[in-house]
């Protein structure tokens, strides 16, 4: 991985699931990824445990393969692969148990991974939930609210 860091599989396997704010750090800076990709009009990313690297300057999405969604609705689908790399992270699986998870994680991985695409979240309005911020925040645009999250 060079500079890079670990990817995320590689680190879990190593050192177990991330907990706290490492875990929390881990699903904002990729949903923030995601929220700024789908704004300029890339969709169907699917982050995985191989796309993301840990390394000393915090998470990084080093690659990712572009695929066509089932359905029309590619970025349902990449919120979808979040949440599970979200709970990959907590649990070490892609099944684990959601309980490990803080409240407001839960309830944001538990939409995401709603059967019904259309009915997922974008990823901006997860964005918004993780961030916790006022209700300025809630119409900002995304890069708005990446440049507070620094």
């Amino acid at each position: 991985m060079g500079d890079q860091g670990s990817t995320l599989a590689e680190f879990v396997k190593q050192t177990g699931p991330l907990r706290g704010q490492a875990l929390h750090r881990l699903a904002v800076s990729c949903v923030a990824a995601l929220a700024k990709l789908h704004a300029r009009g890339t969709a169907g990313i699917r982050p995985g445990k191989e796309s993301v690297a840990l390394g000393a300057r915090g998470q990084v999405l080093i690659g990712w393969q572009t695929a066509p969604a089932a359905g029309d609705l590619p970025e349902a689908e990449d919120v979808r692969a979040w949440a599970d790399l979200v709970v990959f992270a907590a649990t070490g699986s892609e099944d684990g148990d959601l309980r490990v998870l803080t409240p407001a994680l839960r309830i944001a991985i538990q939409q995401c991974r709603l059967p019904d695409p259309a009915a997922r979240p974008k990823s901006a309005d997860v964005l918004r939930v993780l961030l916790s911020r006022s209700m300025a925040a809630a119409v900002a645009s995304v890069d708005d609210l990446l440049s507070q999250a620094s």
